[in-house]
């Protein structure tokens, strides 16, 4: 690689039981082995992850680089790597080949940004395996979407969902957030009629803009529900997974029980909602809360199959959806909404999405200023 790879970098790293990223000066740049690559990060995105980290909800005693939607530029290669070159731009899927599930940790916690050094930080070092070329004229920050957030969208909406171009289902896409807005891209441009729900209304104006026919606050879709005629969709992508929203989700699904012709109605579960979040937004508590676990959700087997209802869920995508979702960017079909910011400017950037206050998908460039 041509220029000279510095022995330290910036880096916020992830110490157990701090409620904050700790910026360090002086981490060390890891030195790539046999097989490896040092990426120099170019960006990488903000994600709801983060902070169930750093609010225990995810007990992880590891000390570690957080983040894990990283894009970059090769600066230095390992014995026995070939192909790799060094002005190209890759997207980086996290689970590292090697990376094994335990009755513990399943493989996603033991991947690059969760449990591995991750991207925020100037430099990370991955497998090539890992590394997905990124089209030409796709800027780094918005590429960066496609390291997790579009490839878990593009995952649970084509794949899990079944969602396909030149559908003419009736979906819903529950939660307008980072995720959200891209989801109710891909169903839009697949032909679907695209209905949203979000409690904040700049997140619902963004929805129409983006092509929604309509999206509800939750009063209003409470009522829609409730009608003698009633608001249905085919399927239903929910982002929050909470009890109110998945009460909502079934409310909306049940249109199926009259016709056992029809294929049975899906709710996609995507988001894992903490109660303890919102408990530590609300209390400003600088301590992390420990022991917590996801809302339970209040499920009747008869229920389901009495309503022809599926419930899926879904996490992360593969490497073929990562090409997939970085093909959506390269083809307009999907614009993600994205607002760049330092990486000194992490800690606020998780704190807004503790707080529900993007809009959009924030992404950290090492080096902005």
């Amino acid at each position: 690689m041509s220029a000279a790879v510095p022995t330290t970098m910036r880096a916020a790293v992830y110490r157990p039981g701090h409620f904050n990223l700790a910026i360090e000066d002086d981490f060390p740049v890891p030195e790539p082995g046999s097989g490896q690559v040092l990426l120099k990060v170019a960006a990488c995105g903000a994600c709801h992850s983060d902070v169930l980290l750093l609010t225990n909800a995810i007990i992880d005693d590891r000390t570690y680089v957080l983040g894990h939607e990283v894009v970059g530029y090769p600066a230095k290669l390992g014995p026995n790597v070939d192909g790799i070159e060094e002005s190209q731009l890759y997207s980086v899927h996290v689970i590292t080949p090697c990376a094994k599930g335990t009755i513990a940790l399943p493989p996603i916690e033991q991947s690059i940004g969760i449990g591995r050094n991750g991207g925020y930080a100037e430099y990370v070092l991955v497998e090539p395996r890992q590394l997905v070329p990124v089209p030409d004229g796709i800027p780094p920050e918005v590429a960066a979407v496609a390291g997790d957030a579009l490839t878990t969208v593009f995952n649970a909406v084509h794949n899990v969902a079944g969602i396909l171009p030149g559908t003419n289902k009736r979906v819903l896409i529950y939660g307008v957030g980072g995720l959200g807005h891209l989801a109710l891209q891909i169903a839009k441009s697949y032909g679907a009629t695209v209905f949203a729900v979000d409690y904040r209304s700049v997140a619902r104006e963004l929805a129409v803009k983006l092509g929604a026919e309509r999206a509800f606050s939750l009063s209003e879709i409470t009522n829609e529900t409730s009608k003698a005629v009633p608001f249905t969709v085919d399927v239903v992508i929910d982002f929050v997974v909470n009890e109110q929203s998945f009460t909502l989700d079934k409310a909306m699904t049940r249109a199926n029980a009259d016709n056992f012709n029809a294929p049975p109605s899906k709710i996609v579960l995507v988001g894992i909602f903490h109660q303890s979040v919102r408990r530590r937004v609300h209390a400003h508590s600088p301590f992390p809360q420990t022991g917590v676990s996801a809302e339970n959700l209040p499920i009747s087997s008869a229920e389901l199959i009495e309503f022809n209802t599926q419930v899926l869920s879904t996490c992360y995508g593969s490497v073929d959806d990562m090409k997939s979702a970085l093909q959506l960017l390269a083809s307009g079909a999907v614009k993600p909404v994205v607002h760049t910011v330092p990486l000194e400017a992490v800690d606020k950037a998780i704190n807004d999405l503790r707080a529900s206050a993007i809009v959009g998908r924030r992404v950290i460039v090492p080096g902005l200023l």
